[in-house]
């Protein structure tokens, strides 16, 4: 059965997946970042929390909650829209290259994110390999999925 893209089970799953990755465990350690991804046009909001080099906390955050998680993160990145978010997730397109042509806005250290570089490639990876196993809604109907939850 397949997964639905962002559902609390998708994201139980990429939490799994991430903690059990060995390529991800070689290059995060003891690491301690939070991020906070807002998709604009819904609004729709993930934060995930790594804390000695686990990923204890990957919540979806409700609109009026993103203020208060952006004083959390260690990095706030901004995409305009659900359909670039999608692009993104699935490994279509890249944040780095996206944030270099301007489609997206950054807050916080750029040093600090070219130096877990590495980290956010496999993150990315492992989250790509979900979402291409995964059922992608169409923005209408994932607005949809959100209000059952009470995230929007």
């Amino acid at each position: 059965m397949s997964l639905q893209y962002e559902s609390a089970e998708f994201s139980e799953e990429l939490k799994k997946r991430i903690n059990n990755s060995k390529e991800l465990k070689e290059k995060i350690d003891h690491t301690n970042l939070k991020t906070l991804i807002i998709v604009k046009d819904i609004p729709f909001a993930t934060f995930a929390n790594f804390a000695e080099g686990v990923l204890a906390e990957r919540n979806h955050i409700p609109p009026n909650q993103i203020e208060e998680y952006r004083k959390k993160a260690d990095f706030t990145i901004e995409i305009p829209t659900y359909e670039l978010s999608v692009d993104v997730a699935s490994g279509k397109k890249s944040l780095e290259s996206l944030y270099i042509g301007g489609m997206l806005k950054m807050e916080g250290s750029i040093f600090k994110a070219l130096q877990y570089r590495d980290v956010f490639a496999v993150v990315a990876k492992i989250t790509a390999d979900l979402v291409n196993q995964s059922t992608v809604l169409s923005k209408e109907d994932f607005a949809k999925m959100l209000q059952k939850r009470g995230l929007l």
